[in-house]
């Protein structure tokens, strides 16, 4: 492959229409692209999958086999894909000019904070992998709302350890003005937990001061990427990171390379 792309985030963002526009997207700009179903739970995909993981893993199977219910077959589902994962890395081995487009499971504590998942990006994806993570606009139309996204940007961050891009999806649906608010909040601290005191007058100050100080003091402020899965909009930006990082160019990624970590502390 020439690169890979973890698309992860909550429910009802638009990760599985995000991946079937970028597909397309590169399809169009004549690059072939390749999209992987990892959600064994997956009713309904908007796209004809490459790889589809409920090939190997079916999730009444495990209803039935286990006695479990919806949610515990889930969960079993998610950790079985590390036992499937050489079935996937058998067809990957063959799209070697191939940019490669993961869909994650739709909850995502199932790909987060599951056990298996580091474990299954870095086999997939190795160091040729970023995860793009999705957020809803509409969420992000109210600070709080736009803070408790950005909270599991860094949660997602922490765990995978990997470049993560913040992909504000649907962002078409938010009027010009809303636009500049969110994409202001991210580059003024200031501005951002001032709105959030007039959006909750009784909120401590001091506490989600800090949260928004970390962001900006560790460059979390500054990775917004508004897409639009349904107007195919911002598709090229995600190209344009993904092979900056792909071709070693880009100064941030130091941050996730365990040789200048450990050159810091040998200094």
């Amino acid at each position: 492959m020439k690169d890979a792309i973890f698309i992860a985030g909550p429910a009802g963002t638009g990760k599985s229409s995000l991946c079937a526009s970028l597909k397309e997207w590169y399809t169009k700009e004549g690059m072939n692209a390749a999209v992987v179903n990892l959600d064994p739970g997956a009713e309904y995909i908007p796209y004809e999958a490459d790889v589809d993981v409920r090939e190997w893993i079916s999730i009444s199977q495990i209803m039935s086999e286990f006695n479990l219910g919806p949610n515990g077959a889930q969960i079993v589902a998610a950790d079985l894909i590390i036992e499937n994962i050489q079935n996937i890395k058998d067809i990957l081995q063959e799209l070697d000019d191939y940019h490669i487009i993961f869909d994650t499971p739709g909850q995502i504590e199932l790909f987060t904070f599951r056990t298996s998942s580091p474990l299954i990006v870095e086999s997939l994806g190795g160091k040729k992998s970023m995860i793009g993570f999705v957020a809803d606009s509409a969420v992000s139309a109210s600070p709080s709302g736009h803070i408790s996204q950005k909270l599991l940007y860094a949660s997602v961050l922490t765990r995978f350890y990997k470049p993560t891009l913040f992909l504000l999806n649907k962002f078409d649906i938010l009027d010009e003005e809303m636009q500049k608010n969110i994409l202001s909040w991210d580059q003024d601290p200031d501005a951002l937990i001032n709105a959030l005191m007039d959006e909750k007058v009784d909120s401590r100050k001091d506490y989600y001061y800090n949260i928004v100080k970390s962001f900006a003091d560790s460059g979390l402020s500054s990775k917004i990427i508004p897409v639009s899965a349904k107007n195919m909009e911002g598709l090229e930006d995600i190209y344009t990171e993904m092979s900056f990082f792909a071709s070693g160019g880009e100064d941030d990624d130091t941050m996730y390379r365990e040789e200048d970590y450990e050159n810091d502390e040998e200094e």
